[in-house]
């Protein structure tokens, strides 16, 4: 299947759209077809976490950049050890705190939890109302999707997360409470 799939054009080689592969690459696809999709996957995660929203996407083969996940502004993401740092407390600390709701985190992989920096506002401290939104909308990955886009509000259009950090958790509150009634 592979095979009949890679064809050599002026010394490159094609294989169903993507040309320019190297020979190393086409003999892995031929010796290794079922591992050619994972392989694939693993690439086009690693070139897009290298990407935010500013980026260029200058030496990306035109083939792949439809694939370039371009993060929202101001998203960082991190690792328990990372949080629990930020946060002068203990890892154990961070996953009581995740189960509980205080902070908001997510499973993105099997290694760990995956925790938005922009919460942490300093030692021992988070966002005030963050636990009125998990309690509301459920899932936390979705949270923090309702949380970092840019939604209107009585005075002005605004991410929920900043005004949050403005102190304003009952509009917060009410606007959470129509984006999980709109999204479930």
């Amino acid at each position: 299947m592979a095979e009949t799939a890679a064809k050599q054009q002026d010394g490159a080689f094609q294989i169903k759209g993507l040309s320019g592969l190297s020979r190393t690459a086409t003999r892995f696809l031929k010796q290794h077809p079922n591992r050619a999709e994972l392989a694939v996957k693993v690439a086009l995660e690693t070139a897009a976490s290298q990407f935010d929203e500013s980026a260029n996407t200058e030496g990306v083969p035109d083939a792949l950049k439809p694939f370039v996940v371009v993060k929202p502004r101001g998203t960082e993401l991190i690792g328990v050890s990372e949080a629990a740092s930020r946060l002068n407390v203990s890892r154990t600390t961070v996953y009581d705190w995740a189960e509980k709701g205080t902070l908001l985190a997510w499973r993105g992989t099997k290694r760990g939890l995956t925790i938005p920096a922009e919460q942490i506002l300093g030692e021992g401290r988070v966002v005030e109302g963050i636990d009125g939104v998990i309690d509301i909308i459920g899932d936390p990955e979705l949270a923090w999707e309702f949380l970092s886009v840019e939604g209107p509000f009585a005075d002005r259009t605004a991410r929920p997360i900043d005004m949050l950090k403005d102190g304003r958790v009952e509009e917060v509150l009410g606007s959470a409470a129509s984006y999980g009634t709109a999204t479930t």
